[in-house]
């Protein structure tokens, strides 16, 4: 199916583990890969019932992607992210407990076209291309510089029509590594009740 490239318009999501340098060195690396690993078993839990797919895991970093349709669907690109949060919070103790640590993750969120194209022979793969990846991962490095746990671009709240449970803050424009043209970013808020 995808033997010749294929242009397709998809919703993607950077999932990063907060302060993964400090965490890896206090842990050890044996330590730190069990870490990963349970981190990532409540994202594995819940990614069908958003319809994402995982595109891949890029050491404490999982790339997911959605068709415009799924992921704009009852909110499924922004409520994958608070629930997983909330189910690493809701087990904060056996965290605590068994590495003395409790994981905080950011996103970053954005769609657009990318290129999808099977590549290699002996072990193949699905390799997305193009501009809407390396975007996406640099929103995705500005929750630090806004010490938000969410970042979106206005392209992709364009097609979100928020419920009352989120607030999209307006961060002004923002000039990515790499970007010739700003890009006018948001934080993704849950409205405490």
């Amino acid at each position: 199916r995808f033997r010749k490239p294929r242009e397709v318009e998809r919703i993607l999501m950077f999932i990063d583990l907060k302060s993964s340098t400090s965490i890896a060195e206090e842990l050890g690396h044996l330590k730190y890969s069990r870490f990963i690993q349970d981190c990532f078993y409540y994202l594995n839990r819940i990614v069908n019932k958003y319809n994402a797919e995982i595109y891949q895991y890029v050491g404490d970093e999982a790339v997911l992607t959605w068709t415009m349709k799924k992921g704009t669907k009852h909110l499924n690109c922004l409520n994958l992210f608070f629930e997983y949060d909330a189910k690493i919070r809701k087990h904060s103790k056996y965290y605590m407990k068994r590495y003395g640590v409790v994981p905080e993750f950011k996103a970053g969120l954005h769609s657009g076209k990318i290129i999808i194209a099977e590549v290699g022979t002996i072990k193949k793969e699905l390799a997305y291309h193009g501009d809407v990846i390396n975007t996406t991962s640099r929103i995705q490095e500005q929750c630090n510089e806004y010490e938000e746990s969410f970042l979106t671009s206005e392209e992709m709240l364009s097609h979100l029509k928020l419920s009352s449970k989120y607030k999209a803050i307006p961060l002004g424009n923002e000039l990515l590594e790499g970007k010739s043209e700003e890009l006018k970013l948001y934080a993704i808020q849950k409205v405490k009740k």
